[in-house]
C-alpha cells in the first residue's frame, strides 16, 4: 500500500486513519522512524516485551548486570529521562 501525503510548513505529515489503525498508532503515542534506501519507514514503537525478547541470547553466562528495562531507558531522549 502506498499513499501520498503532504508535508506542512513545520515538517509534519498526516498519516491517514487507515494506515494508523493498521499499525496500531494512537494519538499522542509514539512511532519509530528510520531511513532505509532513501525511504522513510514508520513503525510502531517496540513494547518492553518485544525489547526483552530481542535481547534474549545476548548474555551468554551469569546474571545480567543491568535490567533490560533500565538499558532501554538509556536509549530514550534526555528530556524524557528527566521527567521519570
Amino acid at each position: 500500500m502506498e499513499q501520498e501525503v503532504i508535508v506542512d510548513e513545520k515538517g509534519r505529515i498526516l498519516i491517514p486513519k487507515e494506515t494508523r489503525e493498521k499499525l496500531g498508532l494512537q494519538a499522542g503515542g509514539k512511532a519509530r522512524l528510520r531511513i532505509e534506501n532513501e525511504k522513510l519507514i514508520i513503525t510502531p514503537p517496540v513494547s518492553p516485551q518485544e525489547f526483552i525478547k530481542e535481547l534474549e541470547g545476548c548474555i551468554k553466562e551469569g546474571t545480567p548486570a543491568i535490567d533490560p528495562l533500565d538499558l532501554k531507558k538509556m536509549w530514550e531522549p534526555k528530556t524524557k529521562q528527566a521527567k521519570n
